[in-house]
């Protein structure tokens, strides 16, 4: 035998030895129930709304990927193992922009995996202990967080407490705009009490859930220590036939207001020529910060 020939058997014989060796892992599995929130009972934190459609999933420390909600994962763990998930938002109702959500802890749960076997996860948020609300609009008492901008309100516009079949919740109230002013191309405008000293630098977000068939403007006036007062349009919500939550970072208009700056948060209800009967229902609208 050639002595190329000896050399190449001799090393796919080692090939092979080397392989017969190799251990192949058998993978578990989990499946990702859609994941819920707990709020806290007495209403500090409002109610529990959340719009969670992808998973951050850890294992051991080790990154897993991100995961679309209701699907069915392979682990290379065995044993008890500790899984950790994130919950993945869309930042600004933008697909394209998605993040862990840094307001809600993450969710951890140790398992004792099986190789080949399914195992299921049903992940429950909660909001971090440090986080701050100082805007909850959920319309269960009587008054309103949000008032009319008297600059921008026409006879026949109104926002009234709805708890028929349309609202969020059937049996609790949503708010509901009626644009019923004969001017079309008009809008109403709904604003907040004015806030001092939001900190800056730190996670910043604004919570909201819609549905309609109107637009919707949603942003911030902020008046600086000068007293001068700049409009911020942070986003656009589009008609929806069904209830859409939003999460919009404000983090940046935050940190560029100054300090001592005031803030207000608005919303901007349009009246389009080509729609009759101009409504939008509205709940669950929460400011909330890391301090």
């Amino acid at each position: 035998m050639p002595k190329s020939r000896i050399v190449y058997v001799s090393l796919l014989l080692v090939v092979l030895a080397a392989c017969a060796k190799k251990e192949v892992m058998v993978p578990s599995y989990v499946y990702l129930k859609a994941p819920g929130l707990n709020t806290k009972a007495d209403n500090s934190q409002g109610m529990a709304s959340a719009l969670i459609e992808d998973l951050y999933v850890f294992a051991n420390g080790e990154t897993r990927g991100v995961m679309s909600v209701g699907s069915t994962i392979p682990l290379q763990n065995t044993g008890k193992t500790t899984v950790k998930i994130g919950a993945g938002i869309k930042l600004n109702g933008m697909a394209e922009q998605k993040a862990i959500y840094p307001m809600f802890n993450y969710y951890e749960q140790v398992i004792d995996l099986s190789a080949e076997r399914v195992d299921t996860i049903k992940t429950v948020f909660t909001y971090v202990e440090n986080a701050v609300f100082p805007l909850i609009e959920d319309y269960e008492t009587n008054g309103f967080e949000m008032q009319y901008n008297p600059q921008y309100k026409l006879t026949g516009d109104t926002l009234v407490r709805d708890n028929s079949a349309a609202a969020w919740k059937p049996g609790t109230y949503s708010g509901k705009v009626m644009l019923n002013s004969p001017n079309a191309g008009t809008f109403m405008e709904l604003y907040s009490n004015v806030y001092n000293n939001w900190p800056r630098f730190t996670p910043f977000f604004l919570e909201m859930d819609y549905k309609g068939n109107i637009p919707i403007i949603i942003g911030l006036y902020a008046t600086d220590n000068q007293g001068v007062t700049k409009q911020f349009p942070i986003y656009v919500a589009y008609p929806k036939s069904g209830w859409n939550k939003l999460y919009f970072n404000l983090a940046s208009e935050i940190n560029n207001g100054g300090p001592n700056t005031q803030y207000r948060v608005f919303m901007r209800f349009s009246k389009e020529s080509n729609v009759s009967n101009p409504e939008a229902w509205i709940d669950n609208l929460k400011v909330v910060y890391l301090d």
